[in-house]
């Protein structure tokens, strides 16, 4: 058996202006295709999934996490709707984007608004049991002081916790 060669790493430069390239010169259906499968990706193959799943079905238990424990990274507090249709996720104030591809000088808009609006919509979905929609209201790829989102659970799939 021969020896086994060495593998290069990946280049995340090259990542980067990759998905740069991408995001400025394809069309809006071919980004949105790319970016959503970007973010399911990243779910899937993160901590992020694992983690999302130990809230599964108890999104009480995520927001005391978050408002009251102070373990998220990246959140500040999560805060229902009156009605309890949407979960308002506060993000911390930061200059950059979270994301490794989208720390750069000029980064992809199509990484905030197709592949993190997939990722969050993947862990909530978790969180929740149900289907949910995720609106990306701030963030700092969009010139926002922070990264916050509306998480819009379905009227007939409100929860009343």
């Amino acid at each position: 058996m021969a020896d086994e060669l060495p593998l290069i790493e990946m280049n995340k430069e090259q990542v980067v202006k990759m998905i740069g390239f991408f995001d400025s010169t394809q069309d809006e259906r071919i980004r949105k295709d790319v970016f959503c499968k970007l973010g399911q990706e990243c779910f899937d193959l993160g901590h992020s999934k694992e983690w999302g799943m130990s809230f599964q079905n108890d999104p009480q238990k995520l927001i005391e996490e978050v408002n009251v424990k102070k373990i998220a990274l990246y959140w500040e507090k999560l805060e229902f709707s009156e009605d309890r249709s949407i979960l308002f996720l506060t993000g911390k104030i930061t200059s950059r984007c979270v994301c490794a591809f989208g720390n750069t000088s000029n980064p992809p808009k199509s990484l905030c608004l197709y592949c993190c609006k997939t990722f969050q919509e993947n862990l909530f979905k978790k969180v929740f049991g149900k289907e949910v929609e995720v609106e990306i209201t701030e963030s700092a790829i969009l010139g926002g002081k922070r990264c916050n989102t509306a998480i819009h659970i379905k009227q007939s799939e409100a929860i009343n916790t």
